[in-house]
């Protein structure tokens, strides 16, 4: 059944996937039921395994999960691990953009390495528009996760987690002629932010018994707000202390109206604060940093149909990045 359903194509999966009632009406919790919901999602997965991630795949899955009550969530995420291998890039199709990322040869995944592949924002359907009110127009693109230690030697009991999230979202009208409007203002308005951020957390943590001191005093600035171009585009890039864990950041605006965040987690359990410099920090720490600059450094954003139009945030204009190597689709599909 499984292998047929693959051989019929991205239409046919579409169909089947639809043909479960979109309001839930033809749900039933009965072994049938759930025999077929697992066929049909298999069947979807082997078919993007086989031919590389795409978007009516994706499309077919949403519209799986719809017929799985309660449904409340059509931007649609897959595990990144089952249909990415080391070396190859993630690929993120937001409206009008393509953001490229490498995927790291980092040991063993968390659970959870969650992608989400397409977006758009421009046209969303009734779902998504009243998720992305829901949501205040900010939506998680990415949440990747590895163990950078196994057994002996880590510094906590959870194996050294290190992970990154990238989140899209909408900017208001103010952010978009102020704070978001140049790589100087962003990087302004970020500094203006941080240390606000900290206020806030003194302010908290100090009429808070349960936390300790260190815990207050550890929320510094590592690294303050700085403009660096990567692959053509500018980004501002900072780092920010919090008790045993570091995070590094990079945010650049894609133009009309919408930003990219990429965050960087180290491992917890080490005081970066008084260890400021990578070269001192444990091996899996080290490690850690290690992929994020590498992982940093093939950030690449492209413009589906660019015009050239001037953007403050790209210097040079470039192409994405390979896609994996799959099986070619057939005619048919």
């Amino acid at each position: 059944m499984k292998s047929r359903l693959l051989l019929t194509g991205c239409a046919a999966l579409m169909a089947a996937a639809m043909a479960f009632d979109a309001n839930s009406q033809g749900y039933e919790n009965t072994k049938e039921w759930w025999r077929r919901y697992k066929e049909q999602k298999e069947a979807i997965n082997a078919h993007m395994k086989r031919y590389g991630i795409n978007r009516e795949d994706i499309t077919a899955l949403r519209r799986l999960r719809e017929t799985w009550p309660p449904y409340s969530e059509p931007h649609t995420r897959i595990p990144a691990e089952e249909f990415l291998n080391p070396g190859e890039h993630y690929r993120f199709e937001l409206d009008e953009y393509i953001i490229n990322m490498l995927v790291p040869t980092h040991g063993k995944h968390d659970t959870g390495q969650w992608i989400y592949p397409y977006v758009n924002t421009h046209a969303p359907d009734a779902a998504m528009k009243e998720y992305l009110e829901q949501e205040k127009g900010s939506l998680p693109i990415a949440s990747l996760g590895w163990y950078n230690c196994v057994f002996f030697g880590c510094m906590n009991s959870r194996g050294d987690v290190s992970g990154v999230t990238m989140t899209y979202r909408i900017l208001s009208p103010e952010e978009i002629s102020g704070k978001f409007s140049t790589p100087e203002n962003l990087r302004k308005g970020q500094i203006e932010w941080n240390q606000y951020l900290i206020k806030q957390a003194q302010t908290r943590y100090g009429s808070n018994p349960i936390i300790s001191r260190a815990e207050e005093e550890a929320y510094q600035i590592a690294i303050n707000p700085e403009i660096v171009t990567i692959n053509g585009r500018v980004w501002v890039r900072y780092a920010m202390n919090m008790y045993m864990t570091r995070d590094y950041h990079y945010l650049t605006t894609l133009s009309p109206g919408r930003m990219l965040s990429v965050r960087f987690g180290m491992p917890n359990g080490h005081d970066y604060n008084a260890q400021p410099d990578p070269s001192t920090w444990p091996g899996s720490a080290k490690k850690a940093y290690a992929n994020m600059e590498k992982m940093a450094a093939s950030l690449r954003v492209s413009k589906i149909d660019d015009d050239g139009s001037p953007d403050p945030f790209v210097v040079e204009r470039v192409e994405p990045a390979p896609l994996p190597v799959r099986e070619p689709l057939p005619s048919s599909q």
